[in-house]
């Protein structure tokens, strides 16, 4: 695999009650120069399903009737009616809604299995004519971004979905107390077995200098283990000799890996229970752990991860570091997804027309920066970066940063350089100017020339799988189960009677088919797929 192309690329993050805020340059007047406003063109008539998390403010309306609804149907080229889908049960809700005959036009779902399934089982039209014959805004980003067509395009050579795209970061960041690798004399790690002895260090040798043995080296639980995995390239399948093939060798490295933690008691020997990582979580910010995992990009990230470690610990100084190399390479902790698909079309829908403008106007800049910041001097105003930022945070958190669900078409590449979150932080605050710092070492970290994308593309780019596989691919995940007693049974349980249990489940439960289909899939689509060395092309200074 090719490596990573180097860059300096800068973002940040905002303490928000909820949602992405960044920034925009531009008027949010909802038309370019020269067009004709929406409201004067004939309407037609859709339905749009919209996620209902139950997060709009109190006095704001309901998901379906509120400020934004209303902005965009007076605005828009079509009256939209939204049909609210809960958000913790969207597949079920959707599944439903087909079934009756009843699911909207216009459906926005993440879940990129779910939509896979859809086009399996011809819910939703293919697209390609719909573009042609009456989109102009999106037409011209195809033109501009062809990886939103790779991307959407399915195995009958037809394009399926909408999406959105967004500069490539750094996602996932490896942060270390550099405070504590200044006062024990050592460096940051470079190897695998640098980041054992730093951790031992860390552990043993009382870096807070409080007198007790009381630290961990690092977490094992949330993303710090699965970044462990990333460092030996453990993502179930990679490339060797032109073939894609699933993966033992890198897994049994990256287990023996962490067992060798945990024996060392390096790391917290309750962290199987630490399910979704919030106990790691805290460790970090009370002080008590060295090496942890966290993110540098969505706006609650410095009110997460370091704003509070600060305020507990002020003598704390963070670095966001490089995975250190492994046997397999060096390899990216974690980007993000630079083109991620949100958006089909009912087969059924009535008014394909009226869809495609929609579509449209969802995907303008204008449409975006009004979504996103409101109106201009009312709900937010130019800093002193030229961006809009919002004019009291309260507010703003109340009528507008809600409202991110309106925005799964939003193109925040085409809003840079103001949708970097850097140009709203202050920097002359220490601990914001500190954690610009952080993301601008994090996006070096992850982009720079000698680190590669461990995975072979973003899970939402790997082909859909035949409900058959569906079926086998549940069956096998299980054999993550014998990796995590490996790690923490000591000698009654060792790493190579874990993977001799993997090995014969995996064969059991139809593993070998999962072999085919991927061996089949790359070997036919790796030319024309949406693959890791697509992505590079977002790296964007």
């Amino acid at each position: 695999m090719k490596t990573w192309k180097k860059r300096t690329v800068t973002t940040v993050t905002l303490s928000l009650a909820c949602g992405c805020l960044l920034v925009a340059c531009s008027n949010n007047s909802g038309n370019k120069e020269g067009e004709t406003p929406a409201t004067t063109q004939k309407k037609g008539n859709i339905s749009v399903t919209i996620y209902d998390r139950g997060n709009i403010p109190q006095g704001m309306g309901t998901i379906d009737n509120n400020r934004w609804t209303k902005w965009l149907n007076e605005t828009g080229p079509a009256t939209a009616k939204y049909v609210p889908i809960p958000r913790g049960e969207s597949v079920q809700k959707l599944n439903i809604l087909f079934a009756s005959g009843n699911a909207p036009d216009v459906i926005e779902e993440f879940d990129a299995n779910f939509r896979d399934q859809l086009v399996q089982q011809k819910q939703i039209m293919p697209v390609d004519d719909l573009i042609q014959k009456y989109s102009t805004t999106y037409k011209e980003l195809m033109q501009k971004y062809p990886e939103l067509k790779k991307a959407s395009t399915k195995s009958d050579g037809k394009q399926y979905e909408f999406g959105r795209v967004q500069k490539l970061t750094g996602f996932q960041a490896l942060f270390i107390r550099e405070d504590w690798l200044k006062k024990l004399g050592l460096k940051e790690p470079e190897t695998v077995e640098d980041l054992f002895n730093v951790a031992k260090a860390f552990t043993e040798n009382d870096p807070d200098g409080n007198g007790q043995k009381d630290t961990y080296g690092i977490a094992l639980s949330g993303e710090t283990g699965s970044s462990i995995s990333t460092m030996f390239q453990d993502v179930s399948w990679v490339v060797e000799g032109g073939k894609l093939v699933h993966d033992w060798e890198r897994a049994k490295a990256a287990v023996t890996f962490k067992k060798r933690l945990f024996d060392a008691g390096l790391a917290d020997k309750d962290f199987l229970t630490d399910k979704n990582g919030q106990k790691a979580l805290q460790d970090w910010i009370n002080g008590k752990t060295g090496i942890f995992v966290g993110r540098t990009v969505d706006p609650l990230n410095y009110s997460t991860y370091y704003e509070p470690l600060k305020k507990n610990v002020p003598s704390a100084e963070v670095k966001a570091i490089k995975l250190p190399k492994s046997p397999y390479g060096r390899f990216a902790v974690g980007v993000n997804n630079p083109v991620q698909m949100t958006t089909v079309v009912n087969a059924k829908a009535k008014d394909p027309e009226a869809v495609m403008k929609y579509i449209d106007f969802m995907a303008s800049k204008s449409t975006g920066e009004m979504l996103r910041y409101g109106t201009p001097e009312v709900d937010s105003a130019k800093n002193a970066n030229g961006c809009y930022a919002p004019k009291d945070i309260q507010q703003f958190s109340k009528e507008v940063s809600w409202n991110n669900d309106f925005q799964l078409l939003l193109q925040q590449i085409e809003m840079e350089p103001c949708a970097s979150v850097a140009s709203q932080l202050d920097a002359s605050q220490p601990m914001q100017k500190d954690f610009i710092e952080l993301i601008k070492q994090n996006n070096e970290a992850n982009l720079s020339s000698d680190v590669q994308y461990a995975p072979i593309t973003y899970s939402e780019h790997m082909p859909a799988l035949p409900e058959d596989l569906k079926v086998v691919n549940t069956n096998v995940s299980k054999i993550t189960d014998f990796y995590s007693k490996a790690v923490v049974s000591g000698a009654s349980y060792s790493v190579d009677q874990a993977f001799t249990d993997a090995k014969d489940m995996w064969a059991k439960s139809g593993g070998a088919k999962l072999e085919e289909f991927y061996l089949k899939w790359y070997d036919e689509k790796k030319d024309t797929a949406f693959l890791a060395k697509d992505m590079w092309k977002f790296i964007k200074n």
